[in-house]
């Protein structure tokens, strides 16, 4: 059977490789898993530095080594697996597996081990080796809509792309002692921008989903002028914050963007939602994104540190949206119901704390250093958490031929 008939007849095929590793049979599952693992390692990792008991990054520094990790070693693994279930979808093309999946995933690894060495070997040799991962990645998805001929569909790409060329500048300037914080404002934009245009469709999707099977009203129909707004103020917020992060103009944008946010979340939240621990996960999370938005203000008029709103998004609203995307997506494709397990309606509730306890710890500085660690053992806490139920899912647990759930939300990212 081609792959235009077993598409034509069972949609996108999932779990290919069946008679090898199910970890290696889906795109998602190696990169969910070393997604959970690494922010695990990484905050472990850099806890310890900051006591003195390792000696971590050398002249690259410390600081400029956690920021990284989240931005470009934790959140491309999330990206890229849930772009390994998306695009195949887009382009009804077979999933990537097996041994070529293993390889990707490889060189994924090899970025992670050349930053843990980073202050022991030449730095350009870890720029190299920590680089290449995007572009390949990039190159993959642009192959597959190639050959699918659905162009349309590598705008998404466009974002893997820009994802690789801020993280060799972050390199670069970590290399020759410059300022990161341009590089990483700039990668963390790239995350908000991505949320905020896949949210527009999946949290109204889920939550009519929700409301529909608890006999509840559905939302109503969303507004295309809305949702043009809020990307353009976002990206107009980001771009400003990126290359003038301080100036009255540069607040006045963020907290435009910040009330576009607002009004969008007012649309989707009924108190009913609170009793679906995923809706109410993401919509939290989402809320982050206007706080942290208000918090930019703040910085851009000297009234609030910047690092305060760089981890309001980056753990509250990009880590706690991917963990509770990637909690949902993971339940679907092996082929469970949607009902969470406790330990993952735990994981991201830590997740947020550990977000408010790590801002916090900015604003109380008599308890910087306990809010710090307290902040840092809810990060931790939160992906052990997903990983106590998701490992198994991910590792062992096939689809089983036949037994198809409900078709995955396409959510556009156009």
């Amino acid at each position: 059977m081609t792959d235009r008939e077993k598409s034509a007849i069972g949609g996108i095929p999932r779990g290919l490789g069946r008679d090898g590793l199910v970890l290696l049979s889906y795109g998602f599952r190696p990169f969910y898993l070393g997604a959970g693992l690494w922010a695990i390692a990484t905050m472990a990792v850099w806890m310890s530095a900051r006591q003195g008991w390792l000696d971590l990054a050398g002249s690259y520094g410390q600081s400029a080594w956690h920021a990284h990790e989240l931005l470009f070693g934790f959140m491309p693994a999330v990206l890229v697996g849930y772009l390994m279930t998306t695009v195949p979808n887009w382009t009804g093309r077979f999933p990537l597996s097996g041994l070529r999946l293993a390889r990707l995933v490889l060189i994924w690894l090899a970025g992670r081990v050349s930053m843990l060495m980073v202050g022991n070997t030449t730095p350009l040799i870890t720029l190299l080796i920590d680089w290449i991962f995007l572009p390949l990645f990039a190159f993959f998805c642009l192959r597959e809509v190639w050959a699918a001929k659905r162009i349309a569909d590598a705008k998404p790409i466009l974002s893997v792309t820009l994802l690789a060329f801020f993280n060799g500048g972050f390199h670069a300037a970590a290399m020759t002692g410059g300022d990161v914080s341009a590089w990483a404002r700039a990668g963390l934009s790239v995350y908000i921008l991505l949320i905020a245009a896949t949210a527009s469709k999946l949290i109204p999707s889920f939550t009519n989903n929700w409301l529909a099977q608890a006999g509840r009203p559905r939302l109503a129909a969303g507004n295309r002028m809305i949702d043009r707004f809020v990307l353009v103020t976002t990206l107009l917020a980001a771009m400003m914050w990126t290359l003038v992060p301080s100036g009255l103009l540069t607040a006045i944008m963020a907290v435009v963007a910040a009330g576009s946010h607002l009004l969008r979340l007012g649309a989707w939240f009924r108190p009913a939602i609170l009793r679906s621990s995923l809706i109410t996960a993401m919509q939290i999370s989402y809320g982050f994104i206007p706080l942290g938005l208000l918090g930019l203000g703040a910085t851009a008029l000297d009234m609030l540190d910047p690092i305060t709103a760089m981890h309001l998004l980056a753990i509250g609203a990009v880590s706690g949206m991917m963990l509770a995307i990637i909690n949902r997506s993971i339940r679907l494709h092996t082929g469970r119901n949607g009902k969470l397990s406790w330990p993952q309606r735990l994981s991201v509730p830590c997740v947020l704390l550990a977000a408010g306890m790590r801002s916090s710890a900015d604003l109380v500085p008599g308890f910087y250093e306990a809010l710090l660690g307290t902040a840092g053992l809810f990060w931790i806490a939160g992906f052990v958490f997903f990983l106590c139920d998701s490992a198994g899912l991910l590792c062992n647990v096939q689809r089983q031929p036949g037994r198809q759930p409900s078709s995955p939300t396409r959510i556009s990212m156009r």
